[in-house]
This record gives C-alpha cells, structure tokens and sequence, in this order.
C-alpha cells in the first residue's frame, strides 16, 4: 500500500499526523506563537484580576446603594459646603422661577478649600432652573457680612456661617 504522502500532489505540502508540526510548518510560525502568547496572557489576567475588580464593582456598588436619598441628591456637594443642609434648604425655599445670589465672606472654621473658591459655581449649576443675579431678593450667604443687606431677613441659618437670607420686594 503505498504511503500518504504518495498520493497527494507534489504542489500540496506533505501530510502530517504530529499537530504542532503542521501548525509550525507554515511560513506564519512567528505570527501564530504571538497570537497564542497574547491569548495565554489575557486568560492569565482574566484569571488573576477578575477577581478582584469584580469584588471592587460590587462594594462599590454596596456603597452608592447604601447612601440615602440626601447623599444621592447633594453628590459632590458634600466635597464643597460643609453642611449638606444649605442645599437642601436653598433647594426647597428658593422657588424655581425665582433668582438668587451668592455671598462670599471670610472663611469659616470647618470650610472646605472649596467653599469660597467653588460655592457659587456649584450653587449655580444644582439649584438650576433657579437663576443667578446679583440684585436677586434671595442671598445664600457664605460667611457673608450681613449688614451688607439691609432690611433682608434670615429665613435658614446654619452651621460655619451658612446661611440663606430674603430682601423685602
């Protein structure tokens, strides 16, 4: 019985039985020891890191999940003004078709670095539709002098100096 290998035509290369020695012999060896490198390190990390970063997600998950609606609202508030209460207060005495403006005092004991430098930006932005203008009847004062205002009315106080005040229309 004559061999295999007789049978095929000379132009087709010679049949093996041994796997890695047909998949060595092609011109592309070098390319497909580089692809199977990178898969072999990608399944190494997927295996080692997984994990981890699966552990990371869901406690981070468990964190945002845990915080309650005030935490969820203020967000990055809490970084800014030193008592989440001023938001939530502003939030729900200025009106939203009203304006207001922001009065930025002397830094108070239990200010944050971004108080005085980023209160207004942030008030901007979260008591939105609510609009800024410095002649507005509501002031959120921050550490604000308030003799400045004549004839306005305290209607929040807080703690480190945070307050909201009203002028007379």
């Amino acid at each position: 019985m004559p061999s295999r290998d007789a049978r095929r035509a000379p132009r087709y290369p010679a049949a093996t039985d041994e796997v890695l020695a047909r998949w060595f012999s092609a011109g592309i060896a070098v390319r497909r020891l580089v692809v199977a490198f990178c898969v072999v390190v990608v399944v190494v990390a997927l295996c080692i890191r997984y994990p981890d970063a699966f552990r990371d997600a869901n406690d981070t998950a468990r964190a945002n999940a845990s915080l309650d609606l005030i935490d969820r609202t203020v967000g990055a508030g809490n970084s800014v003004f030193p008592d989440q209460r001023l938001l939530v207060e502003a939030r729900g005495l200025i009106p939203e078709h009203d304006t207001f403006s922001v009065a930025i005092g002397a830094s108070q004991p239990g200010w944050t670095d971004l108080t005085a430098s980023s209160g207004e930006l942030f008030l901007r932005s979260f008591l939105l539709p609510r609009r800024l203008d410095p002649a507005a009847r509501w002031i959120v004062c921050l550490g604000c002098d308030r003799s400045s205002y004549p004839g306005a009315d305290v209607v929040w106080e807080g703690d480190a100096g945070l307050s909201i005040l009203r002028r007379a229309t």
